[in-house]
């Protein structure tokens, strides 16, 4: 019985450590990244492709409540260069909303193997920051 438990606790043990905290440069590159943040009735989500060269491209949406039950919404593309280092995913170019350059230190959440929260380092939001590798 001991036996059991003990390989039981094992297993389980390497199961929530099967994606690195944090992520790996070889599982960012290539990988597609969505992210999402609700601050004060504002909702954004991004969908990012990290290509392997450094480039990123990608959507956003800002959606904000106008009246009960209904939203206004907006659109966009987004690219330029993404970079890895440490535990900070950081972002430079066109559509961003932090003045061209937003960076995010990654934590593990214990939600979901691809899940991570980026707190973003110039307001201080908690992005919810899930990681598709490539053929996921």
């Amino acid at each position: 019985m001991r036996t059991i438990l003990i390989t039981l606790l094992t297993t389980v043990l390497m199961a929530t450590n099967a994606y690195a905290d944090p992520p790996t440069l070889g599982m960012l590159q290539g990988s597609e990244v969505r992210m999402s943040v609700d601050f004060g009735g504002l909702n954004r989500s991004e969908v990012l492709h990290l290509h392997p060269d450094g480039t990123f491209s990608g959507n956003y949406e800002r959606r904000r409540p106008v009246t009960r039950g209904s939203w206004e919404s907006w659109t966009g593309s987004m690219n330029g260069r993404w970079s890895y280092a440490g535990d900070e995913l950081c972002f430079e170019g066109r559509g961003l909303e932090y003045r061209g350059r937003s960076c995010y230190r990654l934590t593990k959440s214990n939600y979901s193997p691809r899940q991570w929260y980026g707190a973003h380092s110039g307001t201080g939001d908690i992005w919810s920051v899930f990681v598709y590798p490539r053929g996921s």
